[in-house]
């Protein structure tokens, strides 16, 4: 009988906990869910147990033998595999290449029977009926063909443990009858299977038992048989949630009168091979929630022609245009603010002002203000020719918003802008969004703080929250219906699961 055990588990990345003493055990023969929001430390924890990161403080032990795995590929000689989104496979081999080269080890390719490798590969992909890739590039297959070579790039490693975070999101419905088989046989043999998803029925069906974090601490282990939904989403955020809680709200009479600023049909997500219909009204604030990796940041970020697959057709102040890159969007009078201001914000080897006039001066041709810029949006700075890495990254992204919005944008999209900012910045910045949207402009901001986007569109005249889940927009909040509990609820797809129960 095979054991895990971690034991006070704790991961601190700076001065910010990601996990404080977690204890789990899991034993053989057992699938254990980690569920939890964003930010929860469910991915944290299967990425240490897998290998990609190490603990700051506590132990692990397998079989009652030290477990304290220094990479990844140490955790795959004890037998542990970690499988997720992130793709590591190689576009330009076959499916069954890919598959062979998990066959044997780099220190020994010379002595290995290549011939052996392919027909095990190819009777391992015919085992789960998907022979049919097993000839084909994977940089020419389906999306979730792809995430499922990731999978199945996994199993064939033959684990005794197997991580899987997250890769259901990406898989069709047979897919996931798939992965499903591939977990009874894997619990059948004895091996244990910690999975992570933010599908609510699947984490029900295909699991024995479900552990709950919420900011980084456990809050609960408990028996998929012995505890329902919405009990669970109330463990994961803290509050009360019964099922079916979420009612529908009918447009406020000021979103009625307002004029449509943008309005977009059809746009697809290729991730998901779903498409998204929106309207934002001149002066609305609109808030993107939803769990991580559901289509949010891709929404944004297609309109504003980030996407090297989409370049959407949209409806802006009565005109059709096509945003075919960023620098279009910028013409027609959009801005885009990124959470991750080292790689998408700030350039770090340059001024303040410099970063100021970035937008304004290399696109768009005119020159702005930089002090009077800075003044407005409140950013405290030494002098304007100082390195922007100077600054406090509260301060910093205050520099990033005062570039775009000294383009007086029609139409400001935001991912995550406030991530990592300080709690006097974010409110800085909420009340920067609500006074461009009480002069006309419009915002659509995505966060992964469900109580951010409840405290934002409060501030805010006219406002919604709209929730997506598998790269629709399953849910859509207003006025004393935008809160915490019903965010959360419909993050999981509660309601609708709700609402099939009550048809059974």
């Amino acid at each position: 009988m095979m054991k895990l055990e971690c034991k006070k588990v704790s991961k601190v990345f700076g001065a910010n906990p990601a996990l404080t003493e977690v204890d789990l055990t899991v034993e053989s023969g057992e699938i254990r869910a980690l569920l939890g929001g964003n930010g929860s430390g469910k991915s944290t924890m299967s990425k240490i147990i897998g290998g990609a990161l190490g603990m700051t403080e506590g132990t692990m032990e397998i079989d009652g033998k030290s477990y304290a795995p220094r990479s990844t590929i140490e955790a795959r000689r004890r037998g542990i595999v970690f499988t997720s989104q992130e793709l590591s496979l190689f576009d330009n081999l076959t499916v069954e290449e890919n598959m062979m080269l998990c066959g044997f080890s780099v220190k020994h390719t010379i002595k290995v029977n290549k011939k052996e490798i392919y027909e095990k590969a190819r009777e391992f992909l015919d085992h789960y009926g998907l022979l049919h890739l097993a000839d084909k590039k994977v940089g020419d297959l389906a999306a979730n063909e792809q995430y499922m070579m990731e999978f199945m790039k996994a199993i064939i490693q033959k684990p005794e443990i197997l991580i899987i975070d997250e890769i259901t999101s990406a898989l069709y419905r047979e897919d996931v009858k798939i992965v499903w088989q591939v977990m009874q046989e894997l619990k059948e043999a004895g091996k244990i299977i910690l999975f992570i998803s933010h599908r609510m029925p699947e984490i029900m069906e295909m699991c024995d038992s479900v552990t709950v974090l919420r900011n980084g601490v456990i809050v609960g282990s408990f028996d998929t048989g012995e505890v329902t939904e919405a009990q669970l989403v109330s463990k994961m955020t803290g509050r009360e949630i019964a099922a079916g809680a979420i009612r529908e709200s009918q447009e406020n009479d000021m979103e009625e009168e307002a004029d449509v600023l943008l309005k977009v049909n059809r746009m697809s997500l290729p991730q998901f091979g779903t498409e998204v219909d929106l309207s934002i009204r001149q002066g609305e604030i609109i808030g993107v929630a939803g769990l991580q990796g559901h289509g949010q940041a891709d929404l944004v970020r297609q309109l504003f022609g980030l996407s090297k697959q989409i370049h959407p057709e949209v409806e802006l102040a009565g005109e059709r245009i096509r945003i075919h890159s960023p620098a279009s969007a910028i013409w027609h009078g959009i801005s885009f603010i990124s959470g991750d201001r080292g790689i998408e914000g700030t350039f770090g080897e340059r001024t303040i002002e410099e970063n100021v006039q970035a937008v304004p001066e290399l696109i768009l041709h005119k020159k702005v203000e930089e002090d009077a810029v800075l003044e407005k949006y409140k950013v405290k700075y030494g002098n304007k020719r100082d390195l922007i890495t100077s600054l406090s990254g509260g301060n910093q992204q205050k520099v990033v918003i005062a570039r775009w919005l000294s383009c007086n944008p029609k139409l400001l999209l935001a991912d995550d802008p406030t991530k990592g900012i300080d709690v006097q910045a974010r409110t800085d910045v909420h009340k920067i969004m609500t006074d461009m949207a009480r002069e006309g402009s419009s915002v659509l901001m995505v966060s992964s703080d469900d109580e951010e986007l409840v405290n934002l569109t409060r501030m805010a005249d006219s406002s919604r929250v709209i929730v997506m889940y598998e790269g629709r927009i399953i849910k859509t909040l207003r006025g004393g219906d935008i809160t915490v509990e019903n965010i959360a609820a419909a993050s999981v797809n509660l309601q609708k699961e709700a609402e099939e129960v009550g048809q059974s």
